[in-house]
């Protein structure tokens, strides 16, 4: 059975959003990188002031919203914007059992960069019942290109909770979470999903762990659906954060790791790796490490509302080209537009899809 992608890229360049969209004022008065910073818990102010219905209402217009920006674009593979999560980790976490969110625990995250309240892991990972059938559904109704989900991979997981239950022992942590988040996995495949994204940053922070076990609980977590839908592990540096930039804080996982990771990759299961490339101007000579597998490359910096040119697109998707065919590129953001305004976010989509139009060449008005 053919991967989906493989179905539409044949001799072509695809374009995506990784996942989130910027979020509209009605749905939160916090965005961007104060949202990212509460981990989401502010995100649910508006919904207990307007109440479930309503804002369930205001979700589906910011939804659609995203939807339509990216149709009028005709980017390829399409998300609802992750408008209807406070947090990309958080959200899905909460689909399962075993996580108290009554309670929250003050830890480190991300390597030591960020501390975050955070909620706590009481008991053994487990799935509890469907919760992201509707969000798909949603999409893939109103999406012209290829509706694409998201959700957290097991590393990430972790490194967003704080763990009062397994008492350090990560492995079988992230292995519980796989098992408990392929029957997710498996309802949206039988749902009609074909494509699904892990967002997994934190392995490239990690290598030895990623390596040791953290692929190999990737793969658990759609072990035995392989052939029905294609994967996406999504694996950026982390958010940009201009307050740490301007201070001199490194605060992004070590780019260097990236020839490793894709090494380890192409011998995967997964049908995709998605890498940040803008920011910090990667080294396009890793790509090859990758071998048959497709790489989703970020081509737009979503730290900066600067609107690349389609000139400048165009000449990174040829570099991008010296090193990958045509049918393994997927170009994209770096990470989610979360800290971006709609009209910028709009205008680097619309310039992402003129510049690859071009390097498909096809028929294209697109001036750079």
């Amino acid at each position: 059975m053919k991967k989906i992608t493989e179905k539409v890229q044949q001799n072509k360049v695809l374009t995506a959003i990784v996942g989130s969209y910027p979020k509209p004022k009605y749905v939160s008065h916090t965005s961007g990188r104060k949202l990212l910073d509460s981990v989401g818990f502010c995100f649910y102010e508006q919904e207990k002031k307007l109440g479930k219905n309503a804002f369930q209402k205001l979700l589906d217009k910011a939804s659609l919203e995203a939807i339509e920006d990216q149709n009028g674009v005709m980017i390829d593979l399409i998300t609802d914007g992750e408008e209807r999560r406070g947090h990309y980790v958080l959200d899905i976490v909460k689909g399962l059992d075993g996580i108290d969110f009554t309670r929250t625990k003050k830890i480190s995250v991300r390597g030591g960069v960020y501390t975050r309240e955070v909620p706590i892991v009481i008991k053994k990972i487990t799935y509890k019942k469907k919760f992201l059938i509707d969000e798909f559904i949603f999409t893939k109704k109103h999406a012209t290109g290829i509706a694409k989900i998201g959700l957290p991979g097991p590393i990430t997981v972790m490194d967003c909770v704080a763990d009062e239950f397994y008492k350090g022992d990560l492995e079988q942590f992230a292995f519980d979470y796989a098992a408990a988040i392929r029957h997710e996995i498996e309802a949206l495949i039988n749902a009609g999903c074909r494509v699904v994204q892990f967002d997994d940053p934190v392995l490239l922070r990690y290598p030895d762990r990623a390596k040791k076990w953290g692929l190999k609980a990737l793969e658990r977590c759609f072990d035995g659906l392989e052939d029905r839908a294609t994967y996406i592990v999504h694996i950026c540096r982390g958010y940009p954060n201009k307050p740490l930039e301007k201070k001199g804080i490194s605060y992004k996982a070590n780019e260097e790791y990236y020839k490793d990771i894709l090494s380890w990759l192409s011998k995967s299961r997964l049908d995709v790796v998605s890498i940040e490339g803008a920011q910090g101007n990667l080294d396009l000579s890793i790509l090859p490490a990758i071998g048959k597998k497709k790489i989703m490359l970020g081509i737009l910096d979503v730290g900066t509302s600067k609107v690349e040119t389609i000139s400048h697109l165009v000449a990174r998707g040829n570099e991008a080209l010296k090193y990958l065919p045509k049918e393994q590129l997927i170009l994209a953001p770096d990470c989610g537009m979360l800290e971006l305004s709609r009209i910028v976010a709009r205008n680097k989509l619309k310039n992402l899809v003129k510049a690859t139009k071009k390097l498909n060449k096809e028929d294209t008005d697109g001036k750079s």
